[in-house]
């Protein structure tokens, strides 16, 4: 039996299909991570590069976790300023 063939993309394209699969952006960074913490597999080209099975892509739904409101509330202004008493 024929071994099957492997199709490896970019990161790039990996961020577009995971962000067309699960509805929000989805970014190269994230599809690194990913990889990183062993959910995609990767194939080295070189010392920098890196491509990632697209099947691995295919079946992986990226969650949203949180509509942002607690980061926007972590950097919020928090009132007046206090000045510090050397």
């Amino acid at each position: 039996m024929p071994k099957r063939q492997e199709e490896w993309i970019t990161s790039q394209q990996a961020a577009e299909m995971l962000t067309n699969n699960s509805g929000h952006i989805v970014t190269p960074t994230y599809v690194r991570h990913l990889a990183k913490i062993g959910k995609i597999e990767t194939k080295d080209i070189d010392l920098r590069t890196k491509l990632y099975l697209k099947s691995d892509v295919e079946a992986y739904q990226v969650k949203q976790r949180g509509d942002g409101s607690v980061r926007r509330d972590a950097r919020a202004p928090r009132g007046g300023r206090e000045e510090a008493i050397a």
